[in-house]
């Protein structure tokens, strides 16, 4: 079996290299950890290192669910942090997000969000879900919400985003299906079968890319200088006949730009 990882695991680093953004390494180990159990403590060092072998720069991740409930949050810490001891290079940590129900706490989410950001860790909030896993919504994949829990849906889902984003060491969330077509929670979509936008769509929508999207339009001072607040990110910036794209990123406090 240890043959048979490492092989595995040499395989998907050089085909793989360069490629793949970041890798789940460890996932779902909390729950029942088999390879560690048959091959002893040290399986998860032996794998990272098997995979760097084939790609010196992957970025492992770790993943798990029941942490932001706060259910498995100080079991995850504690796997975390045994790793880390063991010398382990992890990555990041993931988060699933969809065991909730048909709404969440928010109390819990931000708590568990703080407790893994003291790992000073990339954090991604990974297979996203709303309503969640342990709604009614999971159990009977046919039912749909009312008018009114599709607002409530679109708000939850705001608010989630929010709190998320708050947390700077929070680099992203990935949703687990947003076409009623293919989500295993299809209640949770944003868009019907027949791509009608539900109101989560809209909301989305407004928060990613009108209240996080970064729109200025302005003269300069008597200087030829102007200052603009924005959110991380790339950016084309125009004045007169002159163009640049610049790309503002979260270890620079501020970037100066100049179009003479």
């Amino acid at each position: 079996m240890r043959e048979a990882l490492k092989s595995r695991a040499l395989d998907i680093g050089q085909r793989y290299r360069g490629r793949f953004a970041e890798y789940d390494l460890n996932n779902e180990m909390i729950h029942g950890n088999y390879y560690e159990d048959r091959l002893g403590k040290d399986i998860t060092l032996q794998m990272a290192q098997w995979v760097r072998q084939g790609d010196p720069k992957a970025v492992l991740y770790l993943n798990d669910y029941d942490i932001l409930t706060g259910v498995r949050l100080d079991d995850y810490v504690r796997h975390i942090r045994t790793l880390l001891d063991q010398g382990v290079p992890i990555g990041g940590i993931g988060v699933q997000g969809h065991l909730h129900g048909d709404t969440f706490d928010p109390k819990a989410l931000r708590n568990a969000l703080e407790k893994l950001a003291e790992f000073k860790l990339p954090i991604r909030v990974t297979e996203f879900n709303m309503p969640g896993q342990r709604s009614r919504f999971y159990k009977d994949r046919n039912l749909r919400l009312t008018d009114a829990e599709e607002k409530a849906k679109a708000q939850d889902l705001v608010d989630y985003y929010r709190i998320c984003f708050a947390e700077p060491r929070v680099e992203g969330i990935l949703m687990w299906g947003f076409w009623e077509g293919a989500n295993w929670i299809p209640a949770s979509s944003l868009y019907r079968r027949d791509w009608t936008p539900l109101p989560a769509a809209t909301a989305y929508r407004e928060l990613v890319f009108s209240q996080w999207w970064t729109r200025w339009r302005g003269r300069t001072g008597a200087q030829g200088r102007c200052e603009v607040r924005a959110f991380y990110g790339k950016y084309c910036i125009t004045a007169g006949a002159k163009e640049l794209v610049v790309d503002l990123q979260k270890t620079a406090d501020s970037k100066v730009v100049s179009l003479r």
